[in-house]
């Protein structure tokens, strides 16, 4: 597997990221949305315990347990496997670094945190704007989660890429996950409607697509690339 892959940002306006949030936001479950905005709220409570020891705060064992909760493919069971006051050190030194990279490494520190939900960590948490790691995202701008590694030249493009866009179209980093994550669910009606092909669908549902989510009133402007 290699991190040298080509991404194609779908949106063209501020407009379309977001209505594409819109979309996301109108199509959460009551339950999904309650669960997001507490562990949005939880920032609150990181910038509160600032200390010499830790200047941009922590995330409690009992806060990244509830985080997990909410991101999909993260076992919360796992992070009971930490010893205690572990989880509150780690994250508090993660956010105190300046790096990109590092801060990665060291929130994989964690037992039960891989790259993908060390950005979720730092999505939320983090002083700094950071995206997530996540297969719906990356699908949105041609990335097939099974064939990149989630390594430091992949991370520096992915939050380059992603920070200049948000700059770009005046919009949060939050904005612009909601949106790349909804967006996955329905790009592929485009290329659908171009080409009609067994292979190609057959291709898609393999590849993640829930196909029976996909309208045909929807319009896109680009192209997820395949293979």
């Amino acid at each position: 597997m290699t991190s040298e892959h080509k991404m194609h940002f779908p949106f063209t306006t501020q407009k379309e990221i977001l209505d594409w949030e819109a979309r996301y936001l109108k199509n959460q479950s009551e339950r999904r949305r309650d669960q997001e905005q507490a562990v949005i709220d939880l920032k609150e409570k990181v910038e509160t315990r600032k200390t010499p020891e830790t200047p941009e705060g922590y995330l409690s064992q009992s806060e990244l347990r509830q985080m997990a909760k909410w991101k999909d493919r993260f076992v919360p069971s796992k992070i009971d496997k930490n010893p205690p006051g572990l989880i509150e050190k780690i994250t508090g030194e993660a956010f105190g670094l300046d790096d990109d990279w590092e801060k990665i490494k060291k929130l994989k520190e964690i037992y039960g945190v891989a790259a993908s939900v060390a950005s979720v960590i730092l999505h939320l948490y983090d002083r700094k704007k950071y995206p997530i790691l996540d297969v719906h995202a990356l699908r949105t701008i041609g990335i097939d989660n099974q064939k990149v590694n989630y390594d430091e030249p992949f991370w520096r493009k992915y939050v380059n890429l992603c920070r200049a866009k948000a700059k770009h179209y005046d919009v949060s980093m939050r904005a612009l996950d909601r949106a790349l994550y909804k967006y996955s669910e329905c790009d592929a009606v485009f290329v659908m409607t171009v080409i009609a092909d067994e292979t190609l669908f057959l291709e898609l549902q393999r590849r993640g697509y829930d196909l029976s989510k996909l309208r045909d009133d929807e319009t896109t402007t680009g192209i997820v690339k395949i293979g």
